[in-house]
């Protein structure tokens, strides 16, 4: 039997055999995910035959490129290749989903009939027609396809195998598989290397001359016709054009041997190695699709990019490009350890989650919610760096998506996926993964939607709805009750604020974050109208995503209009603004904007303008919960004045308190259930956010029952933890709510740690820690605890700014339990004494750039 792997503390492993000849299912249950951003692979983990299933963020259906096959006059040209998919354009424009400057005029019309029923009727029903004719074209959307697999095979069959084992090591991004045959040892090490945009397969033997393989590439798009096939000097080509829109897709892999007794031999299709001491593979692959193609998306030959990428990569030493890419990943991995206390695993992760899910891991269990963490980091620096797409998460390494179907569900959906995705990056130092999103938005999302705002509403700024695509998708879909949300921007633009606050970075404000801000504040300044007369501004029409009926006012629409500009005029404060008249409209459009909290007749925060809400509703959305998680403005509303433009029908009704918000926000939220549907659609992204949530408002037990129930509907049955069939955003964020259990930064200037209640008692029984928080003004926080979460130290490095920073330690309690000459607060490697506040179980001290403080709390 084989031993468990040393070394690493974070890791998936095996010791049950890998089959992935059983096909693509098996090996999504399976096999181990590997990226460098753009490249995405399936490592199957086969001792006779090893699967590695080839993915490419920008392998799309759809497009421009769909006009340009229905138009073209010979299918045997390049521009003619292959087939029309479905979704074809039918020779129209591809507009990304925008009506023709034609039909503009119509278009506003209806916008404005609907605003008026909804005025008028304060509430109507998705089906009606006015309604239905809101939704939009999504022909050619398209969606992410297969790409192709590289397959090695053994020339022969191993009779016995035996100390079989398999690893996917999360702290240096290396899948291992190791077996052994008789006396010999047989190991094979895949990474996908960042710095060098390519992956690399080793095999290699514990004695020279065994290595005997055959190496094969192929297509997922044979059917088209135009697959072409090349092997120059061992480095094998495959060439295809994806059938609905002729895009170019290539992949290429060099077969480089080491051992003077080998052989090669090589056909278009493969090479035979035969008798080598060890044999690396690189790997590449690349489409005709560029970031900066908008609005035509010309297919750009993808092949001297590859090509240049490959050459550099086999030039150098297999040490080399391991050391490069080992540096690069444990340069992001290891910013942010969390320790819950849990004990060395001995378990394979197979047995681990069995042993779990039958509640018989005992301490072992602590292991598993720590490692769901880090593997959610883990995959986040494998799917999203400088250069790439954003993750989409839904299809990326999956492959049953082969079909080209125009399917908005499998593309990137910002009413909730897209933006979970990265809940996790800033705060656990990986801010620099969120640089595609930045780009997609800048490159995307923006100069298409500036027509989306000008055709649709006649309005100034940018939008999105809710599904995008590569090609810019930025007008409504045909989706029921889900293609309509104007927001959708302005959630967005709240990764880009964050993006600054965390990373503190002037210039970037200036030239992306702000830009991106002020044209998405814009357009809301052009297009809320009152309610009613004189009354606050609100989102009409709005919906409720996923449910509900049409009104003004959604509670998610105006905290996220709240929010935004707010942000925006934050912003201005740090950059200037030369128009002074949009910064004078942009304060006028806060102060009258409805903020979306209201408190209805059960004690509910209410998800509508109208008091609708039902007890016990099972809906999976929280947007209505938007500003408790991910946003925080619940935290910090604490008016009780009167107010003549408040969301009170009565004259002189007073603003809820903070307290009052947030009691009506888990009055609510304890009603809508941990995120389970019994009857179908069960989705884990609604029990991630449920469990972020519980944690905001305090409640541990209740987040992390939604983690447990989590684990139970979406990980237990794939030894992997990944359900593709949900996406990546349901392990992404829940990862970010068991970060928020232990510590938050909800706002600049403060940061909480071990502060919410009734955490699970198995975290705290070895003491624990955590290390490399950041907070949102870019200050890095660690902490330590004792035996039953008795923290004893925080230390805060100051690293971007000055300020003020508001402590909160969950057991440090008020006099009574820790007197004031039981706490010290000093300057690291410092005797000075350094002098702070304290309120009750906050610690209040100003800090200095570049200095690193520690509060020390006796016994």
């Amino acid at each position: 039997m084989s031993s468990p792997p040393e070394n690493s503390t974070w890791r998936l492993w095996y010791r049950k055999k890998a089959d992935p000849s059983d096909g693509i299912k098996e090996i999504e249950k399976t096999g181990f995910l590997l990226g460098n951003g753009r490249s995405q692979v399936m490592v199957g983990g086969g001792i006779h035959v090893e699967r590695i299933r080839l993915s490419e963020e920008s392998s799309w259906s759809g497009g421009p490129g769909v006009d340009r096959v229905t138009n073209a006059s010979s299918p045997e040209d390049k521009d003619g290749a292959g087939k029309t998919g479905e979704g074809e354009g039918e020779g129209e424009t591809y507009r990304g989903g925008n009506v023709p400057v034609e039909e503009a005029t119509q278009r506003q019309e209806v916008l404005e009939k609907v605003r008026l029923l909804v005025k008028e009727k304060r509430r109507v029903k998705p089906k009606e027609k006015i309604v239905e004719s809101l939704k939009g074209d999504e022909r050619a959307f398209g969606s992410q396809v297969a790409f192709g697999e590289l397959l090695v095979e053994e020339v022969k069959k191993f009779e016995t195998v035996h100390e079989y084992r398999r690893e996917l090591d999360l702290e240096t991004g290396v899948a291992t598989v190791i077996f052994s045959v008789g006396d010999l040892q047989y190991k094979r090490e895949h990474f996908c290397s960042f710095p060098d945009a390519v992956c690399v397969m080793r095999l290699q033997a514990s004695e020279p001359s065994s290595i005997n393989i055959k190496v094969s590439l192929s297509s997922a798009h044979e059917e088209t016709g135009t697959t072409e096939y090349t092997n120059v000097h061992n480095r094998l080509g495959m060439r295809s054009y994806l059938g609905s829109n002729n895009m170019t897709v290539e992949a290429m892999v060099t077969v480089t041997t080491e051992g003077a007794t080998g052989v090669s031999l090589a056909n278009n299709r493969q090479v035979v190695a035969l008798g080598f001491d060890a044999v690396t593979l690189y790997y590449t692959m690349g489409t005709g699709w560029t970031l900066g193609g908008y609005p035509n998306f010309e297919d750009k030959d993808p092949h001297d990019r590859l090509t240049s990428d490959m050459d550099k990569a086999v030039g150098g030493s297999y040490g080399d490009q391991y050391l490069k890419h080992f540096n690069d990943h444990q340069a992001l991995f290891q910013g942010f350890r969390l320790d819950l206390g849990q004990p060395e695993n001995k378990l394979p992760t197979d047995e681990l989650l069995n042993a779990v899910k039958e509640e018989k891991a005992g301490e072992e269990g602590t292991y598993l919610d720590a490692l769901m963490v880090q593997y959610a980091r883990y995959l986040l620096i494998a799917s999203s760096r400088p250069g790439s797409l954003p993750l989409s998460g839904h299809s990326l390494w999956s492959q049953d998506q082969i079909t080209g179907l125009d399917d908005p569900s499998f593309g990137y959906k910002m009413d909730i996926d897209l933006q979970m995705n990265y809940w996790l990056a800033e705060s656990t130092g990986l801010g620099e993964t969120v640089t595609p999103l930045i780009d997609f938005m800048e490159k995307l999302l923006v100069p298409r939607g500036q027509d989306t705002a000008s055709l649709y509403y006649g309005a100034r700024g940018w939008l999105t709805h809710p599904y995008s695509n590569i090609w810019a998708h930025t007008g409504p879909t045909a989706q029921d009750q889900t293609f309509y949300l104007p927001t959708a921007a302005a959630w967005l633009c709240q990764h880009a604020w964050d993006r600054y606050l965390y990373s503190q970075d002037y210039y970037f404000l200036r030239d992306h974050a702000y830009k991106l801000m002020k044209g998405a504040a814009q357009f809301w300044v052009d297009t809320l109208v009152r309610d009613p007369e004189n009354g606050p501004f609100v989102v009409s029409p709005s919906f409720a995503p996923g449910h509900g009926g049409v009104t003004e006012g959604t509670a998610m629409d105006q905290q996220l209009v709240w929010q935004l500009l707010n942000n925006t005029l934050e912003a201005i404060a740090v950059v200037g603004e030369r128009d002074r008249g949009f910064a004078q409209n942009l304060t006028n459009a806060l102060e009258a904007v409805a903020p979306g909290f209201r408190i209805g007749n059960w004690g509910q925060l209410q998800e509508w303008g109208l008091d609708l809400d039902e007890p016990n509703e099972r809906a999976p959305h929280l947007g209505y919960l938007w500003a408790v998680y991910p946003g925080n403005q619940l935290f910090f509303r604490n008016s009780s004045s009167s107010t003549g433009d408040d969301e009170g029908d009565d004259e002189g009704e007073k603003e809820p308190t903070s307290e009052e918000l947030l009691e009506a926000a888990r009055t609510s939220l304890a009603t809508r259930g941990l995120g389970n549907r019994p009857q179908g659609g069960d989705m884990g992204w609604a029990k991630s956010w449920r469990a972020a949530v519980w944690a905001r408002l305090g409640d541990g037990r209740l987040a992390y029952r939604a983690v447990e129930m989590f684990k139970q509907d979406h990980i237990f049955e794939k030894s992997n933890l990944l359900d593709f069939k949900d996406g990546l955003s349901g392990l992404l964020g829940v990862g970010a709510a068991m970060v928020e259990m232990v510590i938050q930064s909800r706002a600049p200037g403060y940061v909480d740690i071990l502060t919410v209640t009734d955490l699970p008692d198995h975290w705290f029984q070895r003491g624990g820690s955590v290390e490399g928080f950041r907070t949102r003004e870019g200050h890095v926080v660690s902490s330590r605890w004792e035996v039953g979460g008795t923290v004893r130290q925080v230390e805060v490095f100051a690293s971007l700014k000055a300020g003020s920073l508001r402590v909160k330690i969950g057991s440090l309690g008020g006099e009574e339990r820790t007197p004031s000459e039981k706490v010290r607060v000093s300057l690291k490697d410092s005797t000075k004494v350094v002098v702070y506040s304290r309120e009750e179980d906050v610690v209040v001290m100003a800090v200095a750039k570049g200095q690193t403080y520690l509060i020390d709390i006796e016994d």
